[in-house]
């Protein structure tokens, strides 16, 4: 079964993750066909404009946490430090200057919502729910968010650190999302915001969005250095495993600060 589809019709490409069984969590195999199938995307002049979103009750689940237990298990499981490069940047994306719409379904949570974050144009259905559960699961949280995102830090603390999980309407009135609709007119929306940036010339989009892409407030390569010096702190930690196990066994996590 291919874990990443990809439709094109009129100059939009539709590509959709196909792992519903596990939500849209991010496994090896679902991170290494995502990245191609944007290859795709972005190689294919034909491709004007991508709808990205998920099969089933989720758009992203964010990385494969049972995955990740199992691996606690048989005496893996610590989470590497991430190495960040066109193909996939700090949310999880390859980079590209042509336009993306998100047409988020269900659950947004980790890298789901880093995903959605870097697309353009951002659709949510009116059940889908967000959360930057990094935390409370043991990884490193988006530091970065009121800097890339031009939230107030409050804000950004709530959603960064305590990683709740946020209802649609909330994302729309701090402006992360252009529209919430009901969950039957999600894919509706999102190509019709689709074939308004189809309409326009392509080159004037590209050119237009690569500069505001440079203007994006992230983070530079001394804190890129900081976080895999943060992150590989934190994969030693005592507290990293319990979350991933507790989260695992649905029971409420035991933390020792170690």
């Amino acid at each position: 079964m291919d874990f990443v589809t990809y439709e094109l019709a009129d100059h939009i490409a539709v590509i959709r993750l196909n792992r519903p069984e596990r939500l849209n969590a991010f496994s090896a195999q679902l991170k290494t066909e995502f990245v191609s199938t944007l290859r795709t995307f972005i190689d294919d002049d034909d491709a004007w404009v991508a709808v990205l979103t998920g099969t089933g009750r989720s758009f992203c689940a964010g990385r494969d946490m049972k995955d990740q237990a199992e691996g606690y298990s048989q005496g893996e499981g610590k989470m590497k430090p991430l190495t960040y490069t066109s193909e996939y940047n700090l949310f999880g994306m390859t980079e590209t200057d042509k336009p993306i719409v998100a047409a988020v379904n269900g659950f947004a949570i980790g890298l789901g919502w880093y995903m959605m974050l870097d697309c353009d144009i951002r659709i949510a259905a009116a059940s889908a729910r967000f959360g930057m559960t990094e935390v409370p699961t043991g990884a490193l949280g988006p530091y970065w968010l009121a800097g890339a995102e031009g939230i107030p830090w409050p804000v950004a603390a709530e959603l960064a650190i305590i990683g709740e999980l946020v209802p649609a309407e909330r994302l729309l009135s701090l402006n992360l999302l252009n529209a919430v609709v009901p969950d039957e007119e999600l894919m509706d929306e999102a190509m019709r915001w689709a074939r308004k940036l189809a309409a326009l010339p392509p080159q004037h989009v590209r050119q237009t969005k690569a500069l505001m892409r440079q203007m994006r407030a992230v983070p530079s390569p001394e804190m890129l250095k900081k976080e895999q010096e943060s992150r590989w702190f934190l994969a030693d930690l005592a507290d990293s495993k319990e979350a991933v196990v507790a989260w695992n066994e649905r029971r409420t996590p035991h933390y020792t600060g170690r």
